[in-house]
C-alpha cells in the first residue's frame, strides 16, 4: 500500500533510498576506518511524507556503505527528543559529526560527536545540541553539556533571538580551534570553540557573519533566503595549490533556479570566515540536487585531493505536496519518500571550478547491450529503418535508439562523434514511464542544453495542482522546463553519461558537469530513446548499456 511507512512503490534499487517514512538532508559522509566502511547520516521523519513534521518529530537515521551502490540495515542514530526534560530537544535536525581530538569535554579521545540542531523543548526554537557515540558512530546516545544546547539562539554571541533561523552546523577544527559555521537565514555564523560546549564569536570585533553578498557572490540574494546546510572542505588542485570551497543549499530566483546546491572557493581570513576568490556556482545543474553532503577530512589545515558527494533527489516545492503510486492520480498518497543521488567524486581543477566524476564501481554493472556505430541511417530499433521523429531548429530529428521496456536501472554511456568535423545538430534523450517523461535536448554549438520533464503522479496533490505545475513548467512555463549551460561546446567527440533509477535521472557531461531531475513512477521499465539532427550527414553515437546491480 502506497500510503504506508515502509511500502515499495517509490524506493531506489541501486540508490540510498529511506527505509521508512520521509527523508532528506544528508549529515556527514565519514569514512570508519575500524570498519572499512562509510558511515551516513541522513534525515528521516517517521511521521511520513505528507507531515514531515509531524509529532514523531525527526531524527537521524544511520546505514554504512562501501560501494555507494549497497547500503546496510538502517537504524535511529539520533533520537528524535531527548537530552534535558525542558531544555533539550523535541526533534533533531541537519547537523555534521567530528572526531574528537581531545578538545571537546566531556566525550573520550577518539570518538565521533554529533552537533546538530535541536528544536527546544521550552520554547521550540533552533538551537545547537552535542552528543557522542561510544560504539563508533552507530548511535549518539551521550548527551553533552548536560542535555542543554551547547550555542543558543538566544544568545547575543549568536544572532540574540533576532531572527528563527540558526541551524545545520558544520564543525571542523582549524588552527588549533574549533569553528563552527551555522546557516541563519541570510547569513551564515562564525563561532569558535576551546573545549566545543561554550562557542564565541569567532570575529571578536564584529558580527562574525558571512553575508549573502560574500557566500553568493556573482548572484542575488533577494527572495532566495534561507541559506541551509554549509560545509567547509580544504581541496588540492592539480597544481598542488590548496584552496577552501564553501558548499551551501540556495536557490537563486533571479534565475529562476529552483532550491539546489551551490559552491565558492576562496580562503579564511585571521578569524575563520570565508573570503570568496569566485563567484558562486551551482555544483549539479539540476532541479534536485539538494541537501547535499560530503567526505574529507574534519581539519581544515588538512587538504582532500578529493572527496565524495551524494544529494537528496528532492525538491520542497512538490515532495511533501502528495505523490500518488498510479498515473491516475487517485491512489493514496505515499508516505515513504526519500533517495539519494549517485555518490560523485569532486576534484578541484586548476580554474577554480569543482567537477564531478560518477562513482560506479564495475562490479556493480551488468552489460546488456553494445551498439556500435549507430547513424540515422542504420539505427538501433526494432525496423532499423531511418525514421523522422520530428523537425527542430537544424530540420530534420533522426532517430538513432529507440528499444522499449527496457529496465528503469540502468547505466548508458553514449559516445557521440561526427566523422566529418565538430558534431552539428542537436542531442536528444527522452525517457518515458506511461505517460512520465524526462526529455533532453542537448546543443553542441553552444553547450547549452534544455530538460523538460512530466510526473502524472503529482497531479491532483495536496495543494491541486501547485506541485504537479511546478515540476512541469520549469524556469521557462508551458512545460518547458530548464535551460542550463554544460560549458562543453564545440566538441568532435561528446561522452555523456545517463544514470536512471525508479525515483531518478543523472546526466554526466565529460567536463564533470551533471544534472539531476527526480521522477515518481513507481514502474521498473522504461523506453529510452536517443535522437539526433544530422545537417553534416556525419553524426553517429556508440551505445553501451548495464543494468546496475
Amino acid at each position: 500500500m502506497a500510503e504506508s511507512l515502509t511500502s515499495s512503490e517509490h524506493v531506489q534499487q541501486a540508490h540510498l533510498s529511506t527505509a521508512h517514512g520521509w527523508s532528506n538532508d544528508l549529515q556527514t559522509i565519514l569514512w570508519n576506518e575500524e570498519g572499512q566502511y562509510y558511515d551516513i547520516y541522513f534525515l528521516h521523519s517517521a511521521d511520513g511524507a505528507t507531515n514531515p513534521f509531524g509529532e514523531q518529530g525527526q531524527d537521524w537515521y544511520h546505514t554504512t556503505t562501501t560501494d555507494f551502490i549497497h547500503y546496510s540495515e538502517q537504524h535511529s542514530a539520533l533520537p528524535a527528543s531527548g537530552g534535558d526534560a525542558a531544555e533539550g530537544w523535541l526533534s533533531a535536525w541537519t547537523g555534521s559529526v567530528v572526531y574528537n581530538d581531545g578538545s571537546i569535554e566531556g566525550a573520550p579521545v577518539g570518538v565521533k560527536v554529533a552537533y546538530f540542531t535541536g528544536i527546544r523543548k521550552s520554547d521550540r526554537q533552533q538551537n545547537i545540541y552535542a552528543a557522542y557515540s561510544s560504539d563508533n558512530g552507530r548511535t549518539f546516545s551521550h548527551i553533552l553539556n548536560e542535555g542543554k544546547a551547547v550555542a543558543d539562539i538566544t544568545d547575543s554571541e549568536t544572532v540574540g533571538g533576532r531572527h528563527p533561523d540558526f541551524r545545520d552546523p558544520n564543525v571542523f577544527y582549524w588552527n588549533n580551534k574549533m569553528v563552527m559555521y551555522v546557516a541563519e537565514g541570510s547569513d551564515i555564523g562564525v563561532y569558535q570553540s576551546n573545549n566545543g560546549l561554550d562557542w564565541k564569536k569567532a570575529d571578536r570585533q564584529g558580527n562574525s557573519k558571512i553575508i549573502s553578498a560574500t557566500f553568493f557572490q556573482g548572484h542575488s540574494w533577494e527572495n532566495n533566503a534561507p541559506v541551509e546546510c554549509p560545509v567547509l572542505k580544504t581541496l588540492t588542485m592539480p597544481n598542488g595549490q590548496s584552496k577552501q570551497v564553501l558548499f551551501f543549499g540556495a536557490k537563486d530566483a533571479s534565475k529562476g533556479e529552483t532550491t539546489g546546491t551551490y559552491y565558492i572557493v576562496g580562503h579564511l581570513d585571521a578569524n575563520g570566515l570565508f573570503v570568496p576568490e569566485t563567484d558562486a556556482r551551482r555544483l549539479d545543474q539540476g532541479s534536485d540536487y539538494y541537501g547535499a553532503n560530503f567526505s574529507g577530512s574534519d581539519d581544515i589545515d588538512s587538504s582532500n585531493t578529493s572527496i565524495i558527494t551524494l544529494g537528496w533527489v528532492g525538491n520542497w516545492n512538490y515532495f511533501t505536496n502528495g505523490v500518488h503510486s498510479d498515473q491516475e492520480a487517485s491512489s493514496p498518497y505515499a508516505q515513504r519518500l526519500g533517495s539519494y543521488s549517485s555518490a560523485r567524486e569532486l576534484v578541484l581543477q586548476n580554474d577554480l571550478t569543482v567537477s564531478q566524476s560518477l562513482i560506479l564501481p564495475e562490479r556493480a554493472l551488468s552489460r546488456t547491450g553494445y551498439y556500435d556505430n549507430i547513424t540515422k541511417d542504420n539505427p538501433q530499433s526494432e525496423s532499423h529503418n531511418l525514421w523522422v521523429d520530428r523537425q527542430d531548429t537544424n530540420g530534420e530529428v533522426y532517430g538513432l535508439y529507440d528499444i522499449p521496456n527496457q529496465s528503469a536501472v540502468q547505466y548508458y554511456k553514449l559516445d557521440f562523434v561526427n566523422t566529418k568535423g565538430n558534431y552539428s545538430g542537436r542531442i536528444y534523450i527522452d525517457i518515458w514511464q506511461g505517460q512520465d517523461y524526462i526529455h533532453f535536448n542537448y546543443d553542441p554549438s553552444n553547450g547549452m542544453y534544455n530538460v523538460k520533464q512530466y510526473a502524472a503522479e503529482l497531479n491532483r496533490g495536496i495543494n491541486g495542482q501547485g506541485a504537479a505545475d511546478y515540476y512541469h513548467n520549469g524556469l521557462l512555463g508551458n512545460g518547458n522546463g530548464y535551460l542550463a549551460d554544460s560549458q562543453l561546446k564545440e566538441q568532435q567527440n561528446i561522452t555523456l553519461q545517463v544514470v536512471t533509477d525508479i525515483n531518478s535521472v543523472e546526466f554526466i557531461f565529460p567536463n564533470g558537469q551533471t544534472y539531476t531531475v527526480a521522477r515518481f513512477s513507481p514502474s521498473s521499465q522504461q523506453d529510452f530513446k536517443i535522437f539526433t539532427e544530422d545537417p553534416t550527414d556525419g553524426n553517429q553515437v556508440t551505445i553501451e548499456t548495464a543494468d546496475i546491480r
